[in-house]
């Protein structure tokens, strides 16, 4: 039954939908939204829908994954900021489909300049700050580069219209997974906040995530696929490639509707 409502309501968003149009991301403009984006209409509205990304629900529900359009896994510095590193890689994804190469985005431009404004590395203060002024390519500010080089002025800067609030701690766990589920299907990695134990970080060879007794920390990662028969997501770390399977580990959907705390989803701003 839960099924059917999931297909019903899926087929109805998809008539709302920008999948006719040429561009790589469907744009919508966030002028008049606050930064931020928590109400549920204004999320559907301006949820990106990335053209040969997106899936028809009357096509497939049963498996969606953009991890063949992300970037290969990397691992944190150490010095690095895992939420940088996590936003980065999501923004990445959208400005390398749109100009049909692949580049990486550094990560560690996005921190040092916070760390030396005095502002804490947390989601909101980074979104601004991508908003406000993006950030470079990491061939031009490598990962885990300890300052600023003065050859990022002259560089093209990747930036952020807004970013969308999908669930938070006061959502209901089933809630999480239908929100998760649906930005993956209109082509769209997620981040969330996981609230794990320490042992998160050094899962080597493990294929599916156990969820810990006394969970005191949370960890930022991408979720970059779903898989309705095994009930499981897929997520994508910033510790390497050995973390996990080959950098990637799976999360029930029980598991997930109970652990993860926050989920979002970055609203480009097109570089044409």
């Amino acid at each position: 039954m839960n099924r059917l409502f999931f297909l019903l309501f899926c087929c109805f968003l998809w008539g709302s939908n920008l999948l006719a149009q040429p561009d790589s991301v469907a744009y919508k403009s966030t002028e008049a939204v606050a930064f931020g984006v928590t109400d549920a209409d204004w999320i559907d509205r301006l949820m990106p829908v990335v053209s040969g990304v997106a899936i028809d629900p009357n096509d497939n529900l049963v498996q969606q994954s953009v991890k063949p359009y992300m970037m290969p896994v990397r691992k944190i510095g150490a010095k690095g900021s895992a939420l940088s590193y996590a936003l980065a890689t999501c923004l990445e994804f959208y400005v390398n489909l749109e100009n049909n190469y692949k580049d990486n985005l550094s990560p560690d431009y996005i921190s040092v300049n916070l760390e030396n404004s005095g502002k804490p590395v947390n989601l909101e203060e980074a979104c601004r700050f991508l908003a406000g002024e993006g950030t470079v390519s990491a061939a031009i500010m490598p990962y885990d580069a300890p300052s600023v080089p003065n050859s990022v002025y002259a560089a093209q800067k990747y930036q952020i219209n807004n970013y969308l609030h999908l669930f938070r701690e006061t959502t209901k766990g089933r809630q999480r997974v239908f929100e998760t589920k649906k930005a993956l299907m209109r082509g769209n990695p997620v981040l969330i906040e996981l609230h794990a134990s320490p042992e998160l970080k050094q899962m080597v060879r493990v294929q599916t995530w156990k969820a810990p007794r006394n969970p005191d920390a949370v960890y930022p990662l991408l979720v970059v696929g779903y898989d309705e028969v095994e009930q499981v997501f897929e997520v994508m770390s910033s510790y390497g490639s050995t973390w996990g399977k080959s950098g990637y580990l799976q999360i029930r959907y029980d598991d997930f509707g109970e652990y993860a705390k926050n989920g979002y989803v970055l609203v480009p701003k097109p570089t044409y």
